[in-house]
């Protein structure tokens, strides 16, 4: 299983399975980032002005996890680089997520996405757990 993995503005981890497409944006409300899967929206607790509100989406295609921006205002970079074909407003070219990538959504919302059932290990998962309850 694969995970997107945020620190919060309060410095906690939040991790979100991405066991179906996602798509990352801010909140209806606010500026708070979100990720949104079928029926339900986990907040990142991160603010962020930059990021649009449908900013991109993380899903499977053929046994890949891939990336693409839905046409944000301020891009998405994945380990530094802009994504493929990305034009502000146009979108992205899907691009293939490989194992502890980094991604950037808008200028200064930063996510780490792992990938396998054993990415996370235990301390990890206890770090996690601790931080967000």
């Amino acid at each position: 299983m694969s995970y997107l993995i945020a620190r919060g503005d309060d410095g906690r981890e939040i991790a979100v399975s991405l066991i179906e497409p996602a798509e990352i944006g801010r909140g209806d409300k606010d500026f708070t980032i979100v990720v949104r899967t079928t029926g339900d929206t986990i907040s990142l607790g991160i603010t962020d002005t930059t990021v649009s509100k449908n900013h991109a989406r993380i899903y499977t295609e053929s046994g890949r996890l891939m990336l693409q921006d839905l046409g944000s205002k301020n891009g998405t970079l994945l380990n530094d680089s802009p994504l493929p074909g990305w034009r502000s407003r146009k979108g992205s070219d899907p691009v293939e997520i490989m194992e502890n990538s980094n991604v950037k959504f808008g200028y200064n919302t930063c996510v780490r996405i792992t990938l396998g059932e054993r990415t996370l290990t235990p301390e990890e998962w206890r770090r996690i757990q601790k931080n967000s309850g």
